[in-house]
């Protein structure tokens, strides 16, 4: 029996070289999630327009789309549009999507293109596969979306309405996924907090609401944490002060204690 246990026990294993390990970090995916309705007003169409410039800087980068709404079969047929570089197509499954939202929306990606060299946005979006790297999952429990952002390096929230808490920013940073957003709505006092106390990486997070600005900031914002999250200390540091983060100020019981502090110096004074 010892014989047996002996020669089934693995042998020890070479740690890989530094080299080894760079190389297998330089081929792993990273991935880029959206959490929520499959909506213009959500700017789920923004994301998708950026994408290929993304994946042009971060040639590892990966989409992945988890959630569903009216206007998912026009999103994706925007994604495909795009994958063949064909705009035309691309803007009017945004046009048809526009008809589902409350407004159109549709002009955040149209304010974007016109600034851009069209040729070749068309020969990097066609260059990006984006059938293959943007993966739409359609809607997802609670507990299977949990397992899905582990794989994640960011959370992009690029929502084009004035959100009044957005719960998704606290649940990623308590998963230790760092995001990015407009500053704008309920979304700039958490941004505050996140480029006040987590460096570098915590500056990355806010980016400008205005068609003109939102998509191009987004474009670098992720990029930068894609080459930021790239190095495995840099992403284990951080993914540790995003939930260091989360405990300190979005903690029931710490919450609790500062609603009861302010009762009790309204009610004692600070004395």
């Amino acid at each position: 029996m010892l014989q047996t246990l002996v020669q089934a026990r693995p042998r020890p294993q070479r740690r890989p070289s530094v080299r080894a390990r760079l190389a297998v970090e330089e081929q792993r995916p990273q991935w880029i999630a959206f959490i929520g309705k499959l909506s213009l007003e959500k700017g789920v169409h923004c994301l998708i327009a950026a994408a290929s410039e993304i994946i042009y800087r971060a040639p590892q980068a990966r989409f992945l789309m988890i959630g569903d709404g009216v206007a998912r079969q026009h999103l994706v047929a925007m994604r495909d549009a795009l994958a063949n570089g064909d705009l035309d197509t691309a803007a009017e499954a945004m046009r048809r999507a526009s008809e589902t939202s409350p407004e159109s929306y549709a002009e955040w990606v149209a304010e974007y293109w016109a600034a851009l060299d069209l040729d070749t946005y068309r020969e990097r979006a066609i260059a990006a596969d984006l059938k293959h790297r943007v993966v739409f999952t359609g809607y997802q429990p609670a507990s299977r979306v949990a397992g899905l952002i582990t794989h994640a390096d960011v959370l992009v929230i690029p929502s084009l309405i004035k959100e009044a808490f957005p719960l998704v920013s606290v649940e990623a940073l308590s998963s230790g996924l760092m995001f990015v957003a407009p500053y704008d709505g309920g979304l700039a006092p958490v941004l505050d907090k996140v480029a006040g106390e987590l460096g570098y990486a915590g500056s990355l997070a806010r980016i400008t609401y205005s068609p003109e600005r939102l998509i191009p900031e987004m474009i670098d914002s992720v990029s930068n944490l894609l080459a930021y999250t790239a190095d495995e200390h840099s992403r284990t540091d951080l993914a540790r002060m995003c939930r260091d983060f989360a405990l300190k100020h979005y903690d029931w019981a710490n919450i609790v204690s500062r609603i009861e502090s302010v009762y009790v110096s309204a009610l004692y004074g600070n004395s």
